[in-house]
């Protein structure tokens, strides 16, 4: 897989999912990624008919709480709750309309499991991507983060060849702050979700 396109995936806000696994009651860190993996790749598959249902199955995988207190750092707790809750609304937005178009581009790469291990504050499940069609192609190392919300596992993270999703969040979003300010911030992410919105 080569550089650009690893990095047009953490750039666009983009996850990569990978192949089916049978849902388990209690089902491991590694598990639970899968599963929700196989159900959002089956469910784009069906075209817009079946958005509503993508949307739910992003819910049930991602905790967009963490990954926006992570995105923002040390503003976050500067924040009124209704500011909190406008940025975490229009990042969830970002992520749904990314994962939609980079979609396709992942359906060319095989993904493997390489097990779970303990990471700062949850598990991270180790995976890895490599071209079906160009076996020159570098495989690419991809790893969920995970934690346990209410007892279910939820991602609040993607690490991409070392390159974590929320400290290059964290980055960008933090250059805006300090030149413009928080509602300037707000006001480009909202503006680039209202023109990818489907």
């Amino acid at each position: 897989m080569n550089r650009r396109f690893v990095l047009s995936l953490l750039a666009a806000f983009a996850f990569v999912f990978a192949l089916p696994r049978v849902a388990a009651a209690e089902p491991t860190p590694e598990g639970f990624v899968k599963d929700q993996q196989a159900k959002l790749t089956d469910l784009l598959k069906k075209g817009k008919s079946a958005d509503a249902k993508v949307d739910a199955a992003f819910d049930e995988m991602l905790d967009y709480d963490t990954l926006a207190k992570e995105s923002l750092g040390k503003h976050w707790d500067g924040l009124k709750d209704e500011q909190k809750k406008d940025f975490r609304d229009v990042l969830k937005r970002l992520v749904r309309n990314a994962y939609r178009k980079n979609l396709k581009k992942t359906l060319d790469y095989d993904v493997s499991y390489k097990g779970a291990s303990d990471a700062k504050a949850g598990k991270l499940v180790r995976t890895v991507a490599k071209s079906k069609n160009n076996k020159r192609e570098e495989p690419v190392s991809i790893d969920y983060v995970v934690h346990k919300v209410k007892g279910k596992w939820r991602v609040f993270d993607i690490v991409t060849e070392g390159s974590s999703l929320t400290r290059n969040y964290k980055s960008q979003f933090n250059r805006v702050i300090k030149k413009k300010g928080f509602d300037e911030l707000l006001s480009r992410m909202k503006k680039k979700a209202a023109k990818e919105d489907v």
